[in-house]
């Protein structure tokens, strides 16, 4: 079978409007995802595997619809301007606008800190969605957004620029200011945001199907501490979790776009497992 198109769409979110590409379902639609991408310079970098298995679950039946969150890609809006509470909101109006077009079940598909505002889209309307997938999940948002300004204190050291602690920096953010890092322009409020969200604050995921995929250095080794203690507690809500560790490049990181395809076989598996 050959994967059908995707197609560009702009809905109206609450801030403006906000681009999806939706990647039909070859066939009968038995489920539907929101896909919730990494945050900044992640989101590009992560882009080709992302379309890879939109195709791949394409072919199962499965439809996705890949958004650029507010103030993101070819979306309205700057990055300073965005704030988590917008980006969860669209992530919901969303979710109603592939229901309709779908008639399917919707689950939400983040990967890294779109996994956290997945968590949060589904904690803040329960029994919404039947499925959480979540790639190489962000846990907590503050210790995310410390090693996100790690990158400017790199860049000011590299040219010798005045330094700047990542404290420092949080202070002018509150102040008002706004910040270059990594190319791209951060204010306050997304930052006080990021610094405020934990997967833990979410308690109200029970009944959801949580499929967890985890980069890890070599195929025997275990998921860290911190996730095995997420997940856990996940579970303890009520939630059915399939833990998939992989192999691969940690694509997100890397300057030089590549994909991961052990990521897309296992998820493209778990996902014909989970029919």
């Amino acid at each position: 079978m050959t994967a059908s198109l995707p197609e560009p769409y702009f809905f109206h979110g609450v801030a403006g409007p906000v681009f999806a590409l939706y990647q039909p379902a070859i066939g009968q639609v038995r489920q539907a995802f929101i896909y919730l991408p990494p945050f900044a310079e992640e989101m590009n970098r992560c882009r080709a595997t992302v379309a890879q298995q939109a195709r791949a679950l394409s072919q199962q039946g499965i439809a996705s619809l890949l958004l650029d969150p507010y103030g993101t890609g070819d979306s309205s809006g700057n990055l300073d301007q965005a704030t988590w509470d917008i980006w969860v909101q669209d992530a919901l109006t969303a979710a109603d606008w592939l229901a309709q077009r779908t008639q399917a079940p919707v689950g939400l598909w983040g990967f890294r800190l779109g996994a956290l505002l997945a968590c949060d889209a589904v904690n803040r309307s329960p029994g919404r969605f039947n499925r959480l997938l979540l790639w190489q999940p962000v846990q907590d948002g503050k210790l995310f957004f410390t090693q996100y300004l790690r990158l400017r204190v790199a860049f000011l050291m590299d040219r010798n620029l005045p330094p700047e602690t990542t404290d420092e920096m949080r202070a002018a953010l509150t102040a008002g200011q706004t910040l270059e890092v990594a190319g791209y322009s951060i204010a306050g409020p997304l930052a006080r945001d990021l610094d405020g969200v934990k997967l833990a604050q979410f308690t109200q995921l029970a009944g959801l199907a949580v499929d967890w995929f985890e980069q890890v250095s070599e195929a025997d080794k275990p998921l860290t501490p911190a996730s095995q203690k997420s997940i856990k507690q996940i579970m303890e809500q009520g939630c059915q979790v399939n833990a998939t560790p992989f192999t691969g490049p940690p694509i997100w990181q890397l300057h030089k776009r590549d994909v991961v395809p052990e990521l897309v076989r296992l998820t493209s598996a778990r996902m014909q497992e989970g029919a």
